[in-house]
């Protein structure tokens, strides 16, 4: 039976300043992680491959051959109502002033268990943290940004 479609309620979005020894499942479930959640995160943007085609048209022929080039593994563009003191924000803000990469950790729910589901792990450098205008009926928000810099590392429940 195929899988249902499901809310994003109850996504949660956790930081780490450190990296895994390798960056697969192995290397996230054995590394001594210690990851923070993001709190009052609102909307978080999409990620995975982007490839570019390459072109190629010889005169001789003029039909265009096209390859696969390069792969990119996008940028994460979210905010979050601000909060001051939680510990996930400043993480990402402290990140955004630093020039090293940090692990993003993405936990899905489980639709059938109420629980955690799928969990995408991401190597980021983040790009963003940015204090969001508004007006008198707006709640206080930050921008963040991150660059995904290897393909997500995809673990699903046993």
């Amino acid at each position: 039976m195929a899988e249902p479609v499901m809310s994003n309620t109850g996504l949660i979005f956790s930081i780490s300043a450190a990296i895994p020894a390798t960056f697969d499942e192995a290397g996230y479930g054995a590394t001594a992680i210690t990851w923070t959640e993001i709190g009052e995160v609102e909307t978080m943007g999409p990620y995975g491959v982007t490839r570019q085609i390459i072109e190629f048209t010889p005169v001789k022929t003029g039909v265009v051959s096209k390859m696969g080039g390069s792969k990119n593994y996008g940028n994460i563009e979210g905010t979050c109502g601000k909060v001051s003191d939680d510990g996930g924000q400043i993480l990402a803000r402290a990140a955004t002033e630093a020039n090293t990469h940090y692990s993003l950790r993405v936990e899905y729910p489980d639709p059938d268990e109420g629980g955690i589901g799928e969990v995408h792990y991401l190597d980021v450098i983040a790009t963003k943290f940015e204090y969001a205008g508004g007006g008198a009926n707006d709640v206080a928000k930050v921008n963040l940004g991150f660059a995904v810099s290897r393909a997500p590392v995809i673990v699903t429940p046993a």
